[in-house]
C-alpha cells in the first residue's frame, strides 16, 4: 500500500469514528463549529447560489448556509467517510435541495463550472493531494466563484510546531501549510488569491477566487 492510499485509509477510519459525536455538544464540536460559523459569515451568499462543503461531516456548516438565504439554492456536502455522509443525510432527510457524496476530496464525482461558493473547514491539512483538491476546487467553480479554506497555518514558529508535534502523534495526519503555500497552490490551480483572515492563534481562512 502506497503512502497516499494509506493515509487516505486512516482518515476514512478517523472520521467513521468521529460521525456517531460530531453532533455533540461538547469543547471540540464547539471549536470547530465556531470556525464553521465565522467561515458562513463571510460567504455573502446569495439566494439561488450553488454552494460546496469539502469535508462537510455531518453537514453543520452546509445547513448553516443555506438557512443564511432562506433554503434558496443548491448545497452539496462532500466527504471521505461514508458514516460521515450517512449521519448528514440522516439529519437533512425531506430537504431536497440538499445532497451529500462521499468521495476523496481529490476526486469529487460532481459537475464543473457550478459552484459559486466552496468552503472547507478543518480538512485540508489531512489531504495527501492537496494538488488535486486545488484542481477539483477550481474545476468545479464557476467563474468569479470563490473558495473559502480554514486551516491552521504554519506561518509562525508555534504553529510549525503544532505541525510537526500532531505529526508524530497522528498518523493520518498529513501537512499544515504557510499562507504563502496557500496562495502558490492556488495560483497553480489557476486561481486568483484574494485575502486571508486570520482567526484564533494559528488558524487563517484562505480565499481566492477563479
Amino acid at each position: 500500500m502506497d503512502r497516499t492510499t494509506e493515509q487516505l485509509e486512516l482518515n476514512k477510519k478517523k472520521w467513521d469514528g468521529w460521525a456517531r459525536t460530531l453532533d455533540d455538544e461538547n469543547r471540540r464540536n464547539k471549536f470547530l463549529r465556531d470556525g464553521q460559523r465565522r467561515v458562513v459569515s463571510l460567504l455573502q451568499l446569495k439566494p439561488n447560489s450553488n454552494f460546496l462543503d469539502i469535508g462537510c461531516g455531518t453537514g453543520w456548516a452546509l445547513n448553516l448556509a443555506a438557512q443564511s438565504v432562506d433554503n434558496s439554492g443548491g448545497f452539496y456536502g462532500v466527504d471521505l467517510s461514508l458514516k460521515m455522509i450517512e449521519k448528514a443525510k440522516q439529519n437533512y432527510r425531506g430537504k431536497e435541495n440538499f445532497h451529500f457524496v462521499q468521495a476523496d476530496a481529490g476526486s469529487i464525482p460532481l459537475d464543473g463550472n457550478f459552484f459559486d461558493v466552496i468552503i472547507c473547514t478543518h480538512s485540508f491539512h489531512h489531504y495527501p493531494r492537496p494538488a488535486n483538491v486545488m484542481s477539483e476546487i477550481n474545476r468545479m467553480l464557476k467563474r468569479g466563484g470563490k473558495v473559502y479554506i480554514l486551516d491552521p497555518a504554519t506561518d509562525t514558529l508555534f504553529g510549525k510546531l503544532i505541525n510537526r508535534i500532531i505529526g508524530i502523534l497522528e498518523a493520518e495526519h498529513v501537512k499544515m501549510y504557510s499562507t504563502e503555500e496557500f496562495r502558490s497552490m492556488f495560483a497553480s490551480a489557476g486561481m486568483n488569491y484574494v485575502c486571508t483572515e486570520a482567526m484564533g492563534s494559528i488558524e487563517k481562512i484562505h480565499i481566492a477566487e477563479k
